[in-house]
C-alpha cells in the first residue's frame, strides 16, 4: 500500500535546509506519486523525503508569528485586551508528520544506499520525530506515542484508535529517540541538517521541560498531564548531562567576532557562518523567504508594501536588562513633576546591557542610516502637547498647534499614533534578527532571507545553568551564566548572587524574541500570576522646547493581558476526539 504522504510528495524549497545548493543529495527534481519501493531505490528521492520531514518541523520561526505579544516581551496595542484563553492559540497536532517519519524508518533498511548513510538518515529521522513529539507534549501533555506506521485495512478502525500515553512516557520516548539519534548521527552534517550535538542540545531542552512539569505542575488525569514530583531531579540531571556533552565537544562557541558587544550580538542572528548555531533553518531569496523585516520594521522606514511595527517591546522587557555594572536596569526618567532631561535622548540608555540595544530599537536610535524618531509629543511653557498625526505642527511663536505656520512636528515619524497607524504604541521597536543591509525595496512581502537559529550554544549553557541551580549546584550554574554575561559585557555574578531567579533572568534577556519566553513562563507555572489582568507599560519621549532637551514618561497601556490557567495545556481539537474516542480532552475545555 502506498503511503498517503508518498502519493502527494512534492518538491520543497530546499534553501530552508541548506545554506547553499551545493549539497547534491538534496538538489533534486519534483517527485509525484511514487511508491515506497521507488523512493527508497534513489538516494536523491530519499533525501527529498528527508527534506520534507525537516520542512514539516514546527519551528517557531519567522513564519510562525511568535508569542511575544502574549508575554511581557511585547504586545502593547490600542485594543482593549490581549487575552490568552480557550487553549487554541498555538495548535499543532502532528500525527500525519509522525506517520511520515515512521514510514521512513520502516523502509530505510531496504534502501539502496550505503550502510553509513542509512545510519545517519535514521538518526535524522529520530531527531525529527522527537522534535514533533516535543512540539505536541509541551502543548497538550500526554499524547499517544505511535512508533510504527498505522495502515487502515477497512476493518481495523478500533486498533488504530490509540489512547493517550502519560506525559512522563512521552518525555521518556523523546529522550530515547534523541539518545538513539545522537548515537547514529555524525558529529557534523550538512548545514541545516542535524548532527549528534543537535540531538543532545534538543534533549537538554526537552528534559528541562520535563523537569519543570514534575516540579511546578500538577499530576492530572492519572498522569496524562503532569509528572510525579519525585521524577524532577532525574530530568534536571538528564538536561544537565545532555548540555554537558555538547559543551565538552568543543565544537561550538559563543559568537564573538566583533569587539563591539552590541554589534556582536546583532551579527549573531544574521551571520550564516555562525559558530554558535547548532541548528538553523536557512532561507534564500527569492525561493524560500519570510516577512520578518516587513512586519516589524519601524513605521518611518517601512517598505513599499506597508505593514511595519508588528511587535512593540514593552518597558518591562527593556528594564529587565541590567546596567553593565550589574545593577538593576531601572531607567533614570525621574517623575512627571521632576523629570530628568537629556540633550541626547539615547543617553537615557547609556551603560545598559549591550544585548538590550541589540534586541530593541530605542527612541532616537540610528538604524539603517535613519534616526528612529519615536517622539510622543512636546512640552512648552509647562504644557504637554500630543497628536496621533505626524503632520501636526506646532508654532513656536504662538505656543499653539498650527498646521499652517508651525515648524515643529509634535510627534515623530515613527512615534505614537492612533489606532491602525502602525506606529509604536510602546516607545520601542524590535531590532533582533532585523537585517540592516536589506534594501528598502526588499522590505516587503516575502522579501527577507536571514536564517532562523533554532538551537544555539548560549541556550545550551542556560539549560545547563538552570538544571544545575535546581539541583543545588550553585558553582556550576554560576560558571555557565557568567560565560553568557561575559560575552555580553556584563559584570559577572558572585557565587552568593546565583539564584534560580538570576538564572531565569539571564535566560529571559538572552533569549528575548526567540519564542522561548512563552514556554518558559508556562513550564515555570508563572503565566497566570504574571498576566492576570496586567497592563504593560510604554515609555513616551517628549521634547521640551524651553529646555531644548528630552524628557521621558512612563505610561500604562489601555490594553491588558490575561492568561487563563487552563492554557497551561492546550485544548485538543474536538474533531480529533470524535475520530478517536479513546482520547480524553484536557481539563476546563
Amino acid at each position: 500500500m502506498k503511503s498517503r504522504f508518498l502519493q502527494t510528495l512534492f518538491a520543497l524549497f530546499l534553501g530552508s535546509l541548506l545554506n547553499s545548493c551545493n549539497d547534491q543529495r538534496l538538489d533534486i527534481k519534483p517527485l509525484d506519486v511514487l511508491s515506497n519501493d521507488q523512493v527508497f531505490q534513489s538516494e536523491a528521492a530519499i533525501n527529498a523525503y528527508m527534506a520534507s520531514l525537516y520542512d514539516a518541523m514546527p519551528m517557531e520561526d519567522f513564519n510562525f508569528g511568535g508569542f511575544a505579544n502574549n508575554t511581557d516581551e511585547a504586545g502593547i496595542s490600542m485594543s482593549p485586551s490581549n487575552s490568552v484563553r480557550g487553549g487554541t492559540n498555538s495548535q499543532w497536532w502532528g500525527y500525519n508528520n509522525v506517520r511520515n517519519v515512521n514510514n521512513f524508518l520502516a523502509n530505510l533498511p531496504a534502501a539502496k544506499v550505503t550502510e553509513s548513510l542509512k545510519k545517519s538518515l535514521a538518526g535524522e529521522a529520530r531527531f525529527i520525530r522527537a522534535y514533533y513529539y516535543l512540539a505536541m507534549v509541551k502543548r497538550y501533555g500526554g499524547i499517544p506515542v505511535i512508533k510504527e506506521v498505522q495502515n487502515y485495512t477497512g476493518d481495523n478502525v478500533a486498533e488504530l484508535q490509540v489512547a493517550r500515553n502519560t506525559e512522563k512516557e512521552v518525555y521518556d520516548f523523546i529522550a530515547s529517540d534523541l539518545d538513539e539519534a545522537a548515537s547514529l548521527l555524525p558529529e557534523t552534517n550538512v548545514k541545516g541538517r542535524v548532527g549528534k550535538y543537535a540531538a543532545l542540545a534538543l534533549k537538554s531542552r526537552a528534559m528541562l521541560y520535563a523537569a519543570s512539569s514534575a516540579k511546578y505542575g500538577n499530576v492530572l488525569l492519572g498522569g496524562i498531564l503532569g509528572i510525579p514530583s519525585a521524577e524532577a531531579s532525574k530530568y534536571w540531571q538528564a538536561a544537565m548531562d545532555a548540555s554537558k556533552a555538547v559543551i565538552a565537544s568543543g565544537r561550538f562557541v559563543l559568537y564573538d567576532k566583533n569587539p563591539n558587544k552590541q554589534a556582536n550580538f546583532e551579527q549573531l542572528f544574521l551571520d550564516r557562518e555562525n559558530p554558535e548555531a547548532i541548528l538553523s533553518r536557512f532561507f534564500s531569496y527569492p525561493d524560500k523567504t519570510h516577512n520578518y523585516d516587513r512586519n516589524v520594521i519601524p513605521f518611518g522606514i517601512r517598505g513599499p508594501d506597508g505593514y511595519s511595527s508588528g511587535v512593540g517591546p514593552t518597558l518591562e522587557l527593556v528594564e529587565q536588562y541590567e546596567y553593565t555594572d550589574g545593577t538593576p536596569g531601572t531607567l533614570k526618567t525621574g517623575t512627571p513633576e521632576n523629570p530628568v532631561y537629556y540633550t541626547n535622548p539615547t543617553d537615557l540608555f547609556k551603560n545598559f546591557d549591550p544585548r538590550m540595544r541589540a534586541t530593541v530599537i530605542v527612541p532616537f536610535d540610528e538604524w539603517k542610516g535613519n534616526v528612529i524618531d519615536i517622539q510622543a509629543g512636546i512640552y512648552d511653557q509647562g504644557k504637554k502637547w500630543e497628536s496621533g498625526d505626524y503632520s501636526a505642527l506646532y508654532n513656536l511663536s504662538t505656543h499653539q498647534p498650527d498646521n499652517t505656520n508651525g515648524t515643529l512636528h509634535i510627534v515623530g515619524l515613527s512615534g505614537f499614533g492612533t489606532v491602525g497607524s502602525e506606529k509604536s504604541a510602546s516607545g520601542f521597536y524590535v531590532k533582533k534578527y532585523m537585517d540592516p543591509s536589506l534594501e528598502r525595496s526588499r522590505v516587503r512581502t516575502q522579501g527577507s532571507s536571514q536564517p532562523w537559529v533554532e538551537l544555539r550554544y548560549a541556550e545550551v549553557l542556560l539549560n545547563y545553568a538552570e538544571a544545575a541551580i535546581e539541583l543545588g549546584l550553585t558553582d556550576q550554574a554560576g560558571e555557565k551564566i557568567n560565560l553568557v554575561r561575559a560575552r555580553a559585557g556584563i559584570l559577572p555574578l558572585k557565587n552568593e548572587s546565583v539564584t534560580i531567579d538570576k538564572v531565569r533572568h539571564e535566560r529571559l534577556v538572552e533569549l528575548a524574541f526567540e519564542n522561548h519566553r512563552w514556554w518558559d513562563y508556562r513550564r515555570w507555572r508563572l503565566s497566570d500570576k504574571l498576566f492576570n489582568n496586567t497592563k504593560p507599560t510604554a515609555l513616551k519621549p517628549y521634547y521640551d522646547v524651553e529646555k531644548k532637551a528630552y524628557r521621558f514618561e512612563r505610561a500604562v497601556s489601555i490594553s491588558y493581558k490575561t492568561f487563563g490557567v487552563e492554557v497551561y495545556y492546550e485544548r485538543i481539537d474536538p474533531a480529533e476526539l470524535s475520530k478517536n474516542p479513546k482520547l480524553v480532552q484536557n481539563p476546563n475545555y
